[in-house]
């Protein structure tokens, strides 16, 4: 049997939706006073003052973060000596805390705020365009980018969000144009390339769009939700192989948009939460040591989160570091038997050391866990292979094949065991099926001539 790579074990890779815990009483000084008229704002109002949300249900290290950021702004306005940019500078570190915490409504007041302090300063109109987009504000969002390509045209990302949003407003007309200017600036940048193709695709004008797509695939073909409307653009074409083979392919990745400027707001919330998608984001990356280094803060923050130290141990594995991340899965398992992923990747890492039997406990433990897991179906279908228990091996490739019929692994390895058992009629038959699913794989061919 195959050892299994260091990288199969970093598998399913699945982000988490953020949640807050803990309770606490509500701060008492929770309202920061201040009055202003927001500038270049279709509907311009008096601002209210900032008042801190009910922070009851945050995490205990969240809510000191917030509180903290806003006792700040609380001196901030009441010393005499502190500037308008100094003001605006607390409003803002306020809002960024609020927004990372996903207290959208709050966060755009405070980069409102901000944004009267010092109008000429694009940043808090970007910023908060950015929490409009993520309360679902789209009308709000739009005349915040506007406001920022106003003050500085030329910042490629703003001119990028705002096409964007004009696309999810129907607005094809303005986002063709706003796309133009992008592009104007960074005819190479892929996250304009990708606007422009799909302003092209909603106004059907196939073609174009299929320039646009293509071109965007060439500067960051890592982007695989380019795939879908470059189908499609394809289809509009008559290009249907090539539409029918990307569909194949379709994915989530977006385009690379490097934004300086809104790095400025990104805030590290001390949750297990943004730990744990910092450390997601390492492992897409393959950034094996920072990954490892996000997910053990977080269990700094929540030492009893099985997934957190799952995930580290994911890292450590992939970093070559077994004997970590064989100590961290043995702890995972001990704390929660039910964690079939944990089972399964430490069963892997006893695999390549050699120990079939420690290996199949663990694939025992990972398919009881999880019976509906196909990975652990095969690894343990193969172990079973591997120490002469065919019959058994066969249970369990019927039983992957079954969940994952595109696993080839498990039909080449079913036929095995059934050869290996002396069922030559019924290794015939399972080569049959096996054909019919797979027909170019060349081992099933050769399994095939085996058996006539």
């Amino acid at each position: 049997m195959t050892p299994l790579p260091a990288t199969h074990i970093v598998f399913a890779i699945i982000l988490l939706a953020a949640a807050h815990g803990a309770c606490s009483e509500r701060p008492e000084s929770s309202a920061v006073p201040a009055s202003a008229t927001a500038p270049g704002d279709q509907h311009a109002e008096t601002l209210a003052d900032v008042a801190l949300p009910d922070l009851s249900s945050v995490a205990a290290p969240v809510r000191q973060q917030i509180v903290k950021a806003n006792d700040a702004l609380t001196a901030a306005l009441g010393s005499a000596s502190s500037s308008a940019a100094d003001r605006a500078q607390r409003y803002g570190e306020l809002g960024s805390v609020l927004m990372a915490a996903t207290f959208f409504d709050e966060a755009v007041l405070c980069y409102r705020h901000a944004e009267v302090l010092v109008p000429g300063d694009a940043k808090w109109p970007y910023f908060r365009g950015h929490a409009s987009l993520r309360k679902g504000d789209r009308e709000g969002a739009a005349r915040s980018f506007e406001r920022t390509r106003a003050l500085d045209s030329r910042y490629v990302p703003a001119v990028v969000w705002l096409g964007d949003t004009y696309l999810d407003l129907g607005r094809n007309s303005d986002a063709q144009a706003v796309f133009a200017g992008a592009l104007s600036l960074q005819p190479d940048s892929a996250a304009a390339l990708f606007g422009a193709g799909r302003a092209a695709l909603a106004r059907q004008a196939y073609a174009e769009a299929t320039g646009y797509l293509e071109r965007a695939l060439q500067v960051d073909p890592r982007a695989t939700v380019i795939n879908y409307p470059l189908a499609m653009a394809y289809r509009g074409t008559g290009q249907r192989d090539k539409a029918d083979a990307l569909l194949q392919t379709r994915g989530n990745t977006a385009p690379d948009l490097p934004d300086p400027l809104l790095q400025q707001a990104d805030v590290v919330l001390e949750s297990a939460v943004s730990y744990e998608g910092i450390g997601m984001q390492a492992l897409r990356r393959q950034d094996w040591g920072g990954a490892v280094q996000a997910f053990r803060r977080g269990l700094e923050v929540a030492p009893d989160d099985p997934a957190l130290r799952y995930w580290m141990a994911t890292a450590m594995i992939a970093s070559g570091d077994a004997p970590g991340a064989e100590r961290e899965f043995r702890e995972v398992v001990r704390r929660q038997p039910q964690f079939a992923n944990a089972h399964f990747s430490l069963g892997a890492i006893l695999d390549r050391r050699g120990d079939k039997a420690g290996a199949l406990g663990e694939y025992q433990a990972a398919v009881k866990a999880a019976p509906n897991m196909p990975e652990a179906r095969l690894r343990l279908a193969d172990t079973l292979r591997s120490q002469g228990q065919q019959v058994s091996a066969v249970t369990q490739y019927e039983e992957a094949v079954k969940l994952d019929p595109t696993m080839a692994d498990a039909w080449i390895g079913g036929a095995q065991a059934l050869m290996a058992a002396g069922r030559i009629a019924d290794a015939r038959a399972w080569i049959e099926r096996a054909r019919r699913v797979h027909p170019a794989r060349r081992e099933l061919a050769e399994l095939e001539s085996r058996v006539k």
